[in-house]
């Protein structure tokens, strides 16, 4: 029996594949992301599902992908700092910081790479990519800092990032958006403005 919100038909079945797997992800967790329920959720049989993903984790991983996508974009590489403000920036990047379903996605793949060796190594290359993607950007609004103290920065967002995943009151939200907010700032205070010439 197919769920109750089919996807469009006129999408392509891979991709068609890939937003199924992040609603089941994200609805069911880690636990209950299955190929069976993902093709069900897509209204395409397993068959065109193991066509395009041989294996659980390598959708998992393609799926990690494209939801943490929305991070990407958020901090900066998607548009150019002459579009927005530094204040705008911070506060699009801590609202993608505390939006649990990233954070869901993270500890999904987190789970998931305990058995699976190659899953280990796609995310720490994951890691490394997004680190990279807040130092370029920084670079967008003039701001270098090194690489310690971005290290810090990115490590302690996803602390962040993971209590608020386990938060259930409007106090630990908001709290959570207090300590982001608060380490953004360390950081910047921190950091060493680009001298541009003239």
């Amino acid at each position: 029996m197919p769920d109750a919100n089919p996807l469009p038909a006129d999408k392509d079945n891979r991709s068609r594949l890939i937003d199924a797997a992040l609603e089941v992800l994200l609805r069911d967790g880690i636990l209950g992301f299955s190929q069976s329920k993902v093709a069900r959720q897509a209204g395409l049989r397993q068959s065109h599902l193991t066509y395009y993903f041989p294996t659980r984790n390598d959708l998992l991983t393609v799926v990690v992908e494209h939801g943490c996508q929305l991070v990407i974009n958020a901090q900066g590489c998607a548009g150019s700092a002459a579009e927005s403000s530094l204040e705008s920036f911070r506060q699009q990047m801590c609202d993608k910081v505390c939006d649990s379903r990233i954070a869901r996605l993270m500890v999904a793949v987190t789970v998931a790479a305990e058995t699976d060796p190659k899953l280990k190594s796609w995310l720490s290359d994951f890691d490394r990519r997004m680190l990279n993607n807040k130092r370029e950007a920084f670079l967008q609004y003039g701001i270098t800092c090194s690489h310690d103290e971005l290290a810090l920065f990115h490590s302690t967002i996803a602390g962040i990032a993971l209590c608020n995943l386990n938060s259930c009151t409007p106090e630990d939200h908001a709290e959570a958006r207090h300590r982001f907010l608060l380490a953004f700032d360390r950081l910047i205070l921190g950091s060493h403005p680009i001298q541009r010439s003239e």
